[in-house]
């Protein structure tokens, strides 16, 4: 049987989601779990992964299973063995077609920027930039990552293969010094959210302009942008799939 799961994890102490060796890592703790309550290993897939310091709000993961539990009990089991920063929101059988990555037809994330004074409780969770930024320049310069785009300047230098992604929505919002970047779309390569976010600080700075992050962006990898958002703000918010 299939089971999916939505969890949510403060990222601070981990050192990404990808299980490694001798280092902390969320499917670790996941896996973990997962072996004393299916009494076997068991192999947990996950919507995609995270790095270092990020956190997720609804992470997706599934695993398979020959345990026999109600549907509900899941949450419950794998909670009582679970650190007090991985919490499983939901739980619940899915059909054996189903995956946690490949049914994915949309991901949304946010990154929270504080331009207030710097506060040593929120460091971990909102980067803490502490200057003015121009909202207005920053949300013209959004405007560009809009729609299908080769987003090679925009990845991991060690990344390869497709990097054509689609943008459905790139909204910034101001309330009381804490800037929101929200983006939503159908994929997202490793970086490619921080890299973004880092090129449209830079415009909100007024240390580039937006037609520069425009040239990086129709170079399709000829021009790479230097700029990544420090992890920390960074929280993946969900995962959609098709209703039903």
């Amino acid at each position: 049987m299939r089971v999916k799961c939505v969890v949510s994890y403060d990222g601070s102490q981990f050192h990404g989601f990808q299980v490694q060796n001798k280092e902390r890592t969320v499917q670790g703790e996941i896996q973990k779990a997962l072996k004393k309550i299916n009494e076997e290993e068991t192999i947990i897939h996950a919507s995609g992964r995270t790095d270092a310091k990020v956190h997720a709000v609804h992470q997706v993961f599934h695993f398979d299973t020959k345990k026999e539990l109600p549907a509900h009990q899941w949450k419950r089991a794998i909670n009582h063995f679970m650190p007090n920063d991985i919490y499983v929101v939901d739980a619940c059988y899915v059909d054996d077609d189903f995956h946690s990555r490949y049914s994915a037809i949309k991901k949304e994330y946010r990154y929270l920027l504080s331009t207030n004074e710097y506060n040593p409780f929120e460091t971990d969770y909102i980067y803490q930039y502490g200057r003015h930024l121009d909202i207005d320049l920053m949300r013209k310069a959004a405007q560009l990552f809009i729609g299908e785009h080769n987003f090679a300047s925009f990845c991991s230098y060690d990344q390869y293969g497709n990097t054509i992604r689609t943008l459905y929505q790139f909204d910034i919002e101001e309330k009381d010094g804490i800037i929101t970047f929200r983006l939503i779309g159908n994929g997202f390569r490793r970086y490619m959210v921080r890299h973004i976010v880092g090129g449209v600080i830079q415009v909100g700075a007024k240390r580039i302009s937006w037609e520069i992050l425009s040239e990086m962006l129709e170079s399709c990898g000829t021009k790479k942008c230097l700029y990544k958002a420090k992890p920390q703000g960074l929280y993946l918010q969900e995962v959609y799939y098709e209703e039903g």
